[in-house]
């Protein structure tokens, strides 16, 4: 059984946030019947205006708007796990990042299409409390929203993987005492613990999906009052 895992990276740039992408990725394709791809947001890709006409004809179209977003949604459908990382712009998420979260509503209308996938989060601020946790928090309140399961990491606490660089290529550089493990924990390391995290969790839950369909829980599950 081969699991897809789908990097998306949110920068305007390729900066220190596609380079923790790459590292979580690089685990994922050693790992066994495991394969990676990556996207960047790069680009044309208009925020959501509710038009209220989504999905217009899926799988062909989704969004009454045309750009970026039309060869993003069948690679998001495609994957079983994602990993979405985003530098820190102002305490949150890039533009970027958020007109594409906005702009998967067709994927919920759809049927929820990316529900019971695996997500992954990653985050990098200029200083080390720059507000990574709070992108990190944005990243997987998407993901709860669209039925994607978030995963955190399971060696240093946290929700995502965080790194801090203030210029290109500085995210080498990142590391600090893990005070546990009496060692060097690097941004790197994290982005690698993660993507092995993604990657083992999306193995266990197709697996699972082979056995039970969440739909049919779900569509007996009825609210009464």
């Amino acid at each position: 059984m081969t699991i897809k895992i789908l990097g998306i990276c949110g920068s305007p740039r390729d900066g220190n946030t596609l380079a923790m992408l790459k590292n979580a990725l690089e685990v994922v394709n050693e790992m066994p019947d495991a394969e990676s791809s990556l996207i960047t947001l790069k680009g044309k890709i208009g925020p959501c205006v509710d038009c209220d006409k989504c999905p217009i004809d899926p799988p062909k179209k989704f969004c009454s708007i045309s750009d970026k977003m039309d060869e993003i949604y069948p690679k998001l459908i495609e994957a079983d796990g994602i990993i979405l990382g985003s530098p820190v712009y102002f305490g949150t998420v890039t533009s970027q990042t958020k007109a594409f979260m906005d702009r998967c509503r067709p994927l919920v209308r759809a049927g929820m299409l990316l529900r019971s996938k695996v997500g992954g989060a990653i985050a990098v601020g200029g200083i080390r409390h720059g507000g990574q946790e709070k992108t990190i928090s944005a990243i997987i309140d998407y993901f709860l929203l669209v039925g994607i399961l978030p995963v955190g990491l399971q060696s240093t606490l946290e929700f995502g993987a965080c790194g801090v660089a203030w210029r290109a290529g500085k995210i080498k550089e990142d590391f600090w005492d893990f005070e546990f493990q009496d060692r060097k924990m690097t941004a790197f390391e994290e982005a690698r613990e993660l993507g092995k995290l993604v990657a083992m969790w999306t193995k266990v839950v197709k697996a699972g999906l082979k056995v039970f369909d969440p739909r049919v829980a779900l569509d007996s599950f009825k609210i009464t009052r």
